[in-house]
């Protein structure tokens, strides 16, 4: 039996497609994952008018969000908080600020080689309960020792009443 000439063309082509896929993947998790894949461009932070007014989004326009914790004490997000508040994971170096973002944007480790994004020092998560852009389902939860908090342009949370201001802003 003979083989079809094309047949080998045809299946590298399919395995350099795949490759190609695989190098053009992206560091920056969405809410559920916890991706670690090499990243091709910067993650940009940018702002969005959300349910509870402007706050700072991810590139998928998820909401942003730290863990304030209850009493002063200082709390991380383990175990299972990572499975309903998912880090917020990218490469080093590899995040920009948007138009209107004036937070300090940087990393810390994540644990495994990961690292997680951090703005203005506090590390940040997603929240599951926001499926779509927009939202901000997460704010003002109290779990995991604290409280949830989406986060302001200026990198500050988005505290309700904070100023007599409902928002916070």
């Amino acid at each position: 039996m003979r083989a079809d000439p094309g047949h080998g063309a045809l299946v590298l082509g399919l395995v350099a497609a795949a490759a190609l896929g695989v190098a053009c993947g992206s560091a920056h998790t969405s809410p559920g994952t916890l991706g670690t894949a090499a990243a091709t461009s910067p993650m940009t932070v940018r702002t969005s008018l959300s349910s509870v007014g402007p706050v700072l989004v991810g590139p998928s326009g998820r909401t942003l969000y730290i863990l304030v914790g209850n009493q002063g004490k200082e709390v991380t997000c383990s175990g299972g908080c990572r499975t309903v508040w998912p880090p917020v994971t990218i490469e080093a170096g590899s995040t920009r600020a948007g138009p209107g973002v004036t937070a300090s944007l940087s990393t810390a480790p994540a644990g495994g080689g990961v690292l997680q994004l951090t703005v203005s020092g506090d590390p940040v998560h997603y929240y599951v309960g926001d499926t779509s852009s927009g939202l901000a389902n997460g704010e003002g939860i109290s779990s995991y020792g604290g409280t949830w908090y989406a986060l302001q342009p200026s990198g500050r949370p988005l505290t309700p009443g904070m100023d007599g201001n409902p928002y916070g802003y």
